[in-house]
């Protein structure tokens, strides 16, 4: 770990973040989404009263530094496409097979290491594999090295005088970072208009849920603790409301077969349109298994 590093953050631990979506921005566009994701990232910490520190470390590459314990709060984050707790330590190839020696004394079975690397070093990615797999065997010669399909694996991403060592890969949601394209309207009434609204806001899209029915509506707070919840009886009673002048587009669940010809003035996207139960049920699957990570609940 860099020197003083644990120490600066107190109880917090890093965590590595990982976007996909956005690295393949412009340099610009790219720092803009960077810096929605960070803010999305705080408020979402600071509304269920947790603390988090962010730092940007490269490209594709953002640390978070909170308690282990509140590190669920990830998988809700739009724009995140993976995240693990890491160890920090220096460069030093002495260092990093320390931390190999620890793992081969946690594990059993089949293992794998793996490595890369950005920066000038005395030594190649291949070079750290060999050489920690080395050691992990010489600590515990039960292990045996799968690099297809291993049982454990250990981590290593080295940059420039910093490593970081992890052996967990969480999921998170993926997508872009939410608000960066802007805010929508969403028609709340049911499954499949929560769905809607979820894939808009996956794709980036900040939603006005106009509520019918407040259950499906309120889900969506687990996803966007900023978002405005507002009750309506039925569709019709928004064709006389004024909706706000930035939301784009009004978003709808409803599928080809169940196409009501429902219409407001503004533009309706209806996303699930051409999707089949089975693939919608895969979405909710996903959904489901992000949300089951959140154990305060």
């Amino acid at each position: 770990m860099a020197v003083g590093k644990e120490e600066n953050q107190g109880d917090l631990r890093p965590h590595l973040l990982r976007y996909g979506e956005i690295g393949t921005k412009s340099s610009s566009i790219r720092k803009h989404f960077e810096d929605i994701l960070i803010d999305n990232i705080e408020r979402t910490f600071l509304s269920r009263g947790k603390e988090v520190v962010t730092e940007k470390k490269g490209l594709g590459r953002i640390f978070a530094y909170t308690q282990n314990e509140n590190s669920y709060l990830f998988s809700r984050i739009f724009g995140i496409v993976s995240f693990s707790p890491v160890k920090e330590l220096s460069s030093d190839l002495e260092k990093i097979k320390s931390e190999g020696k620890k793992f081969a004394k946690e594990v059993s079975g089949t293992f794998a290491v793996r490595a890369r690397r950005i920066g000038e070093h005395e030594y190649t990615s291949q070079d750290v594999e060999d050489e920690v797999g080395r050691e992990i065997l010489n600590e515990n010669p039960d292990l045996q090295v799968d690099l297809d399909e291993p049982e454990n694996e250990f981590h290593i991403e080295i940059r420039h005088s910093d490593a970081y060592v992890f052996t967990e890969i969480e999921e998170g949601p993926g997508g872009l970072p939410l608000s960066s394209q802007g805010k929508v309207a969403a028609y709340i009434e049911d499954r499949y208009d929560f769905l809607a609204t979820w894939i808009m806001m996956k794709r980036g899209a900040r939603p006005y849920a106009f509520a019918k029915d407040k259950k499906w509506a309120e889900k969506l707070e687990k996803w966007d603790p900023n978002i405005k919840l507002i009750e309506v009886q039925s569709f019709e009673e928004i064709l006389s409301m004024d909706i706000p002048e930035d939301a784009k587009a009004l978003v709808m669940g409803e599928r080809l077969g169940d196409y009501s010809r429902k219409e407001h003035d503004m533009m309706t996207i209806r996303p699930l349109i051409g999707f089949t139960e089975e693939r919608i049920e895969k979405f909710f699957e996903t959904i489901e298994g992000l949300e089951s990570k959140d154990y305060s609940e």
